[in-house]
């Protein structure tokens, strides 16, 4: 038997993609869908704000408008866009964490928004199941909240306990300082996009003389240093979360005050809720 000799110039064969390759498509992937994501996270946002200026009332009417603008689209503007962005961010750093070439500062998560995007997670996950999952259950006494049920009547009630303060102000604090730096990054990488000068069609399929380019090498430990966010604007972001945390807070206050007292059906099915989740038990036990 004769061995296979590569083929001549010109002749092409299947190649798996470089890490550097799977790296720049894992950032797409990440970038883009957090892009999608902020179209709902923005418009959500809002309604705390406006409680804190407008109470109950104007929380509900907020949220509404809101409902109007991503409730149709929930699916392509929430779901699948945050399911897309935490698998890719972990595919990404799982990419990363084993290239032992590169530093640990590189590997491992160093700087406060990617070490908040763990907690995060581990706080969104329930809001989710919470507000969204388990009230959309049919079995009784829950029997599918509807839009106008599932409002902030049901946040005031939620909020007697200190439980639920400490995981909504969590929430809204670990999301926004990493959707504030989240974005910068995004921006920079969208300006690094437009410079970088176009190389013509690429595939899976191989040219044995093609021109290696440098992004199909594996990234460089420089070029994936993190970039440090200058001091004036570390202090500003710090300031902005303070001050929108206080703002969120004041308007969480005035809506558990405009609560009063919820109908015993309502309370029933509430309970319900709350009681078909581990997390609310523990609300409960501050």
């Amino acid at each position: 038997m004769t061995d296979h000799a590569p083929p001549e110039n010109g002749g092409t064969f299947l190649c798996l993609p470089t890490r550097g390759q799977l790296l720049r498509a894992l950032t797409l992937t990440q970038n883009t869908s957090a892009m999608a994501f902020t179209i709902f996270l923005v418009p959500h946002l809002a309604s705390p704000i406006v409680a804190a200026f407008a109470g109950l009332d104007g929380a509900e009417k907020t949220m509404m408008i809101a409902r109007d603008l991503y409730l149709p689209l929930e699916p392509i503007l929430v779901y699948i866009p945050l399911t897309i962005h935490f698998f890719s961010s972990l595919s990404r750093r799982l990419l990363l964490s084993t290239s032992t070439s590169l530093p640990k500062s590189i590997r491992f998560p160093a700087l406060p928004h990617q070490i908040l995007a763990y907690p995060l997670a581990l706080l969104l996950i329930p809001h989710i199941i919470t507000h969204r999952l388990i009230p959309s259950s049919s079995a009784p006494p829950i029997r599918e909240l509807s839009p106008s049920e599932l409002g902030w009547e049901f946040v005031g009630y939620n909020l007697k306990s200190w439980g639920a303060w400490i995981a909504y102000l969590g929430l809204v604090g670990a999301g926004v300082w990493h959707a504030l730096v989240g974005g910068m990054k995004v921006a920079t990488w969208l300006k690094s996009l437009w410079r970088r000068p176009a190389k013509g069609f690429s595939s899976n399929v191989r040219s044995t003389n093609r021109t290696v380019y440098p992004e199909d090498k594996e990234k460089t430990s420089s070029d994936l240093t993190p970039r440090v966010i200058p001091k004036p604007r570390k202090l500003g972001l710090r300031g902005l979360i303070m001050v929108l945390l206080g703002v969120v807070s004041i308007g969480l206050a005035r809506v558990t005050r405009d609560t009063g007292l919820v109908s015993g059906m309502m309370k029933k099915r509430y309970d319900a809720v709350f009681d078909a989740t581990p997390w609310a038990k523990l609300y409960r036990l501050f």
